[in-house]
């Protein structure tokens, strides 16, 4: 089960993510972290949408994360946020039983995406299928400063994104690409 925690929470610790860090690091990313969060938690209030703005991510396999899933238009529509340890998805997939992989915490991995279920036509049937009308592309940082600093960044352009239209599965989903 994961085990999430606010990033504004006294307690949190942010080693599982960026491993042992300095006092002057630590504050870096805290407040570039903090800042994500209120910008994140304002546009989720502004446009009634629903989730936590961002959490500290522990699973079972070990991955861990801070990231961000806001829904609206009853779930089907999710704006996205996250920062990774470098070596969060790996060759080798974690299985349960085993022991809990090790996160690299020498570089970090920052995007965010704006995702959309919609029903297609696929063949002679109709799917629900998720599409991605936004994608902010995924930067690697080798500083913990940095990279919560990309985060805030993304966290900006999603808020921006969010208020660009109305929070409804028609205004994201992508045209149909017609028939050539």
């Amino acid at each position: 089960m994961e085990i999430s925690q606010s990033v504004t929470a006294e307690d949190l610790d942010l080693a599982p993510v960026f491993g042992e860090l300095d006092d002057d690091a630590r504050d870096g990313v805290l407040a570039a972290l903090r800042d994500a969060e209120a910008t994140l938690a304002k546009a989720r209030d502004d446009l009634e949408l629903t989730g936590d703005p961002l959490t500290l991510r522990l699973y079972p396999s070990g991955q861990t994360e801070i990231g961000s899933t806001l829904k609206g238009a009853d779930g089907k529509l999710t704006f996205e946020a996250s920062l990774r340890p470098r070596n969060f998805f790996s060759e080798t997939p974690w299985q349960p039983g085993r022991p809990a992989r090790m996160m690299l915490t020498d570089a970090w991995d920052v995007d965010g995406s704006v995702k959309v279920m919609v029903r297609r036509p696929v063949g002679k049937h109709k799917y629900t299928i998720e599409e991605m009308p936004e994608e902010i592309e995924e930067q690697r940082y080798e500083s913990p400063i940095e990279a919560a600093g990309a985060l805030k960044a993304i966290a900006d352009q999603l808020a921006t994104l969010a208020r660009s239209r109305e929070t409804t599965v028609d205004a994201w989903a992508p045209p149909l690409e017609s028939a050539g």
